[in-house]
C-alpha cells in the first residue's frame, strides 16, 4: 500500500519556519527582560492576558466536567468513551432493566439543500456516492442545471424554482420524505463523511443505530478541516478545540452543526419554530429543541471533513456573520436560553456564563486587551530598532506580549498531545508558535458583527456586508414590496464555535 502523500513527506521543510518562531520568541523575550520590574503592573498584565487566562481556564474545566459526564464500561472501549459527551451504554438502558442489546440501524435517510452547484457537481457525487441509496436532495432555487444534471445520473433531486434558504427548504424536504424513515442526517454540500481509514472510529449506521436506541433528539459529529494551505492549519486546531473540547464537555445539552443527526420529528417541530434565517441557524435549532426537554449530545466517533475558508477575506467574511448570528439569536431567544440554563450548573457556564457573560457582555474587555498587546508588540519594535519613539512604562510594556504569546504557546501545547488526534498532530504542530496570533485576529470580525446588529438596528443598515447578508436582506425587502423571491443565492452557515 502506497504511503499517504502527507506522511511520506520528509520533515526538512518544517525546520524553516520553526527556526523563525524560535527566533520571534527570543527576540520577544530579550525585549521583555530589557524592562525595568517598576514599569510593571499586575493590573495591565492581568487585562492583556485576559484571553490567555479565560481560555486556559475553560479548557480546563471542560476537560474536567467531560470525564464527569462519562463512565468507562464494558460496552464500550475507553477510545471510544473518551469521544462522547454522554455515558451512551447508561443512556439507551431502559429504566430498572440491562442495557439495550444493539440493535440494527433503522430507517434513515441523508438529507441537503444545495444551490448552483454544477461546477463541483462530479466531486460532490462522488464524496455521497457510498451513502447514494439513502441521500435526499432540494435544489434550492438553483439557477444552473444542478438539480437537471442530477436526476439525469438518478440522484433523487427536487428542483424548487423558489429560492426558500437551508431551513425553509429542509423543512420542505422533510414533508416529501417516506413516513418510515425516523431519522435523518442533514449534511452541507462540501462535506464528506469519513470511512474508518479516515478518523472515523465506526459506521455512520452504528453512530445513526446509537442515536435510535438513545432517545435523544440529535448527535453531533466531529467536523474536521481537510488539508489545504497555511489557513487551514489554524482552522483544523480551532475546531478540534471547539468539536473535541468544546461540544464534547456539554453532555446532553450540546449543540448542533452543520453536518448533524437528528430524530426526524424533532427537526420537524425544530424547523416548525424556526425563524429561518441562515445566520445561527443551527444554534437556534438546538435552542429550540432543548428548551423544549430534549436531550442532543457530541459523537466524535464519526468524523466528518469540510473544507475552510480558502482566503482571508472569506474567512473574515464567514466570522462576521457568525458572530452577528450569536448576538441576534441571543437577544431572541434570551429567555429559552435562561430556562435551558438553569437546569444544571454547567449549563449555565456554558449558555449563559461563556456565551452570555464572557463572550457578549464581556467582549469590550477582549478589545481592550487585544489593544494592550498590540501597544506592547510596537513597544518591542521600536527596542528592536532603537527608534526610542515610545516610552516604555505601566501601559507600553513589551512583558505583556511576551508572557501572552510563551503562556498561550504552552497551552496549545498541551492541547496538541491532550486532544488533537495522534495523526492530526504534524500538521498542526507549525502553527503552534503563532496560533495566539489567529486567535487575536477573531477579535476584528467579531466585534463588525456585533457592530452590524447594533448598526442594523440604530440606522437600518450594517457597518460590513458579508457574504451572505443578501439572502437574508433582499429577500426581507421584496417580501416588504410584495413580490416573489425568485433565483436568489442561498450559502449555509455553520453554527459557531461555541
Amino acid at each position: 500500500m502506497a504511503a499517504e502523500p502527507w506522511k511520506s513527506r520528509r520533515p526538512w521543510p518544517l525546520l524553516v519556519p520553526l527556526g523563525v518562531y524560535a527566533l520571534l520568541l527570543a527576540w520577544i523575550g530579550f525585549s521583555a527582560a530589557a524592562v525595568q520590574g517598576y514599569d510593571f503592573s499586575y493590573l495591565l498584565y492581568a487585562l492583556a492576558n485576559l484571553i490567555v487566562f479565560t481560555d486556559a481556564i475553560d479548557f480546563g474545566l471542560r476537560l474536567y466536567v467531560h470525564r464527569r459526564h462519562t463512565a468507562v464500561t464494558a460496552d464500550l472501549s475507553r477510545g471510544a468513551v473518551r469521544q462522547l459527551s454522554i455515558d451512551l451504554p447508561a443512556a439507551q438502558r431502559k429504566p430498572g432493566g440491562p442495557i439495550t442489546v444493539r440493535a440494527a440501524c433503522r430507517p434513515y435517510a441523508i438529507i441537503a439543500s444545495i444551490y448552483n452547484l454544477e461546477d463541483e457537481l462530479d466531486e460532490f457525487m462522488e464524496r455521497l456516492e457510498p451513502q447514494r441509496d439513502r441521500v435526499w436532495l432540494i435544489s434550492d432555487g438553483s439557477t444552473d442545471r444542478t438539480a437537471k444534471r442530477l436526476q439525469q445520473r438518478g440522484w433523487r433531486c427536487l428542483d424548487e424554482e423558489e429560492n426558500r434558504h437551508k431551513p425553509a427548504a429542509l423543512r420542505h424536504l422533510l414533508q416529501t420524505l417516506p413516513p418510515q424513515i425516523e431519522t435523518v442526517m442533514v449534511l452541507d454540500p462540501d462535506v464528506k463523511i469519513c470511512g474508518r481509514h479516515e478518523g472515523s472510529v465506526v459506521e455512520l449506521e452504528r453512530a445513526i443505530a446509537d442515536l435510535q436506541q438513545s432517545g435523544a433528539a440529535a448527535a453531533c459529529p466531529r467536523v474536521m478541516i481537510e488539508r489545504d494551505g497555511f489557513l487551514a492549519r489554524f482552522q483544523a486546531l480551532e475546531y478540534t478545540l471547539t468539536f473535541v473540547v468544546g461540544r464534547r464537555s456539554l453532555a446532553d445539552y450540546g449543540i448542533t452543526s452543520g453536518v448533524s443527526i437528528y430524530r426526524r420529528d424533532a427537526l420537524e417541530r425544530a424547523l416548525d419554530q424556526h425563524s429561518l434565517s441562515i445566520y445561527a441557524e443551527d444554534l437556534e435549532n438546538t435552542v429550540i429543541l432543548l428548551e423544549a426537554g430534549e436531550r442532543i449530545y457530541y459523537d466524535g466517533r464519526l468524523v466528518v471533513s469540510t473544507h475552510g475558508p480558502h482566503t482571508l477575506r472569506r474567512w473574515y467574511s464567514q466570522r462576521v456573520g457568525w458572530y452577528y448570528g450569536l448576538l441576534r439569536l441571543y437577544t431572541q431567544r434570551s429567555r429559552e436560553l435562561w430556562r435551558i440554563g438553569r437546569r444544571t450548573p454547567f449549563a449555565m457556564y456554558n449558555f449563559i456564563g461563556y456565551l452570555g457573560v464572557l463572550g457578549l457582555g464581556l467582549h469590550f474587555l477582549r478589545v481592550a486587551s487585544a489593544g494592550l498587546l498590540l501597544v506592547s508588540v510596537l513597544a518591542i519594535l521600536d527596542n528592536l530598532f532603537v527608534l526610542d519613539l515610545l516610552h516604555t512604562g505601566r501601559v507600553i510594556n513589551p512583558v505583556y506580549i511576551a508572557a501572552a504569546v510563551g503562556s498561550y504557546l504552552a497551552l496549545a501545547v498541551i492541547a496538541l498531545f491532550t486532544v488533537v488526534p495522534k495523526r492530526e498532530r504534524a500538521y498542526i504542530a507549525p502553527i503552534l508558535p503563532i496560533y495566539f496570533v489567529y486567535v487575536l485576529a477573531h477579535i476584528a470580525p467579531i466585534t463588525v458583527g456585533f457592530g452590524n446588529w447594533v448598526a442594523l438596528r440604530l440606522w437600518g443598515r450594517r457597518l460590513y456586508r458579508d457574504h451572505y447578508q443578501a439572502d437574508e436582506d433582499d429577500t426581507v425587502r421584496l417580501r416588504r414590496n410584495g413580490l416573489r423571491s425568485n433565483g436568489l443565492r442561498s450559502n449555509g452557515l455553520r453554527s459557531p464555535a461555541a
